[in-house]
């Protein structure tokens, strides 16, 4: 028997065939290039992300630690600016000068005719302190640095000498006299016109005396006199200098001013004198990061009070705060007005 197949069917049958051969050549799978190219475009894209992931995370740590920085220059600085606008605040005190001479020494001279010779002064410091130099508790102080005391009364007092602290020193004050004592020993027994034609006891304010330095470990700190005694307090680490500069009035006008070969601002004044005739204060204070940065080195070169050429070697963020403070009880006293 004869079978015959006609032309159509032959040429769909080869096109199916085709077809089939070429799903299986599809079907075969990468060559060995195409598998190194999709994997060195993986490794490719695998160190992009990790570089951006690497980058957003140095980033990230560099910005938290410039905000602490920054957050500890605002705090110090606008602590001591606080600090040198009050002080010599004595109440309402006129003339708080007690003829004195000379500053009393400032770890041991504690006892209240001490203080009282203290008032002369509301300020006291050291410039460019020596290596090895120790402050009143014996915390070791930052080789160069500077140290600043200040003087003042609290500004909230109390009329009552009834639930006052034994050890702890006093101010009584009226605008011609005063008493300073510790709540042991002070009879404060001032008394005011109460505008009602009797009498009340004259204002009692807790005396103030502080001193703001940098201990060896770069930790910025302040001892106050409290009962009697000087009590420290941590309140900022990452500081890598402070130096004070001051204003003095040699006019009398209550501003700071030169006087023939005299500057108006010094690193430090020269005599019990000029001491006495602090104005105005300028505060630098260097600070660094608490943490390396990563991957940053600090190139920058520091300039401030009387320093220059100040460089360091490490991966650290700093900046420089600085702000000038005037002593408003001093310079309005002076000034007359």
């Amino acid at each position: 028997m004869m079978v015959i197949y006609s032309v159509g069917n032959i040429d769909a049958y080869s096109a199916s065939s085709s077809s089939i051969g070429h799903r299986r050549q599809q079907q075969a799978g990468f060559s060995m290039v195409e598998l190194m190219v999709a994997v060195a475009l993986g490794i490719i894209l695998s160190w992009a992300i990790l570089d951006v992931t690497l980058n957003s995370s140095r980033v990230s740590r560099e910005v938290e630690l410039t905000s602490e920085m920054v957050e500890n220059g605002r705090y110090l600085t606008k602590l001591l600016n606080s600090e040198l606008q009050l002080a010599g605040f004595f109440g309402r005190l006129e003339e708080y000068s007690s003829g004195a001479t000379a500053q009393p020494d400032e770890c041991t001279d504690l006892a209240s005719a001490d203080l009282i010779d203290g008032m002369t002064f509301p300020l006291w410091g050291d410039d460019d302190v020596s290596a090895g130099t120790t402050t009143c508790n014996g915390d070791v102080l930052l080789t160069g640095s500077d140290i600043l005391l200040i003087r003042r009364a609290d500004t909230t007092a109390v009329n009552s000498a009834a639930g006052l602290t034994s050890a702890q020193h006093y101010l009584q004050e009226t605008v011609t006299s005063f008493e300073l004592e510790t709540g042991g020993s002070g009879s404060f027994a001032l008394t005011e016109k109460d505008g009602s034609g009797g009498t009340k006891v004259a204002n009692i304010r807790e005396y103030h005396q502080d001193i703001y330095y940098v201990d060896d470990e770069n930790v910025f700190k302040r001892l106050s006199l409290i009962n009697g005694a000087y009590s420290p307090e941590p309140l900022v680490e990452g500081v890598d200098d402070f130096q004070v500069v001051y204003g003095i009035d040699r006019s009398g006008d209550g501003i700071p001013n030169a006087d023939g070969g005299n500057a108006a601002f010094v690193e430090l004044p020269a005599s019990a004198a000029e001491w006495e005739n602090v104005v105005s204060v300028k505060v630098f204070l260097l600070l660094s990061s608490t943490s390396n940065a990563p991957g940053l080195s600090d190139s920058k070169t520091y300039a401030y009070a009387d320093k220059s050429g100040i460089t360091f070697s490490d991966s650290k963020k700093r900046r420089l705060f600085s702000t000038v403070s005037r002593l408003t009880n001093v310079s309005i006293k002076r000034a007359g007005v």
